[in-house]
């Protein structure tokens, strides 16, 4: 059994877009929630897993690139079935793109466009007209006291699956670099309601002029309104 782990600073604002946003939970009150019900539980579903198979080999891989065969999933995943590398033809663009935060923001004001959490038509939809910039770059989205309180609730279980599963590592610089607070330029949960507003405004008006869709007066037929008016 190979488990692939993500940091709980990527995986919690990870899952709060998948699903919070769509219920209308802010990203804060997502992050008290996973805080408070201990949740991804890693170890708990590790140990659930060992004991109902308690003959297989068990693999604990965290999504870190310096931890990974290769750089990435793909590789390190054929590696330890001991497939050959060469054999496969492993495409790099991203597969799982996010939106940018701002358009994130405001879908998580409006979760009436969404019929339920695994309700993802707008989403694919959005990812179909929005450019490439607007889903392959975005900000932290944590702030660094919610970075600091999930380190802390996590930290005992994943200083144990780093030294029980990670050998041959130095597991305390990878546990500084990936699993505590850092210190990026900018942060989504330091910005002005406006300005989140304004931007996701901005992105919409931007993807409509590239797409040529703008609308002309002529093209609406307005009532009461002549053409050349």
């Amino acid at each position: 059994m190979i488990f692939y782990l993500r940091p709980q600073l990527q995986w919690i604002p990870s899952a709060w877009k998948q699903w919070g946003l769509k219920e209308g939970i802010s990203l804060s009150d997502f992050v008290a929630h996973c805080i408070h019900a201990r949740r991804p539980s890693f170890k708990s579903s590790i140990d659930t897993w060992k004991g109902v198979l308690p003959a297989a080999r068990i693999y604990v891989r965290f999504l870190i690139p310096e931890l990974l065969r290769g750089g990435d999933p793909a590789q390190d995943f054929f590696h330890l079935l001991g497939f050959p590398r060469d054999r496969y033809t492993i495409a790099r663009e991203p597969r799982n793109p996010s939106l940018d935060f701002s358009i994130l923001h405001v879908l998580s004001k409006n979760p009436h466009l969404f019929s339920g959490v695994h309700d993802n038509k707008l989403m694919k939809g959005l990812m179909r007209v929005l450019p490439r910039k607007f889903q392959s770059t975005n900000i932290q989205m944590l702030s660094r006291e919610e970075e600091a309180r999930i380190e802390e609730s996590f930290r005992d279980e994943n200083l144990w699956l780093l030294n029980t599963y990670c050998s041959g590592i130095d597991v305390d610089h990878i546990y500084r670099t990936n699993f505590t607070p850092g210190e990026p330029d900018a942060r989504y949960s330091s910005m002005n309601e406006i300005d989140l507003i304004y931007r996701c405004l901005g992105i919409v008006l931007e993807s409509i002029a590239i797409s040529g869709d703008q609308v002309t007066i002529s093209d609406t037929r307005i009532p009461g309104v002549r053409e050349g008016d």
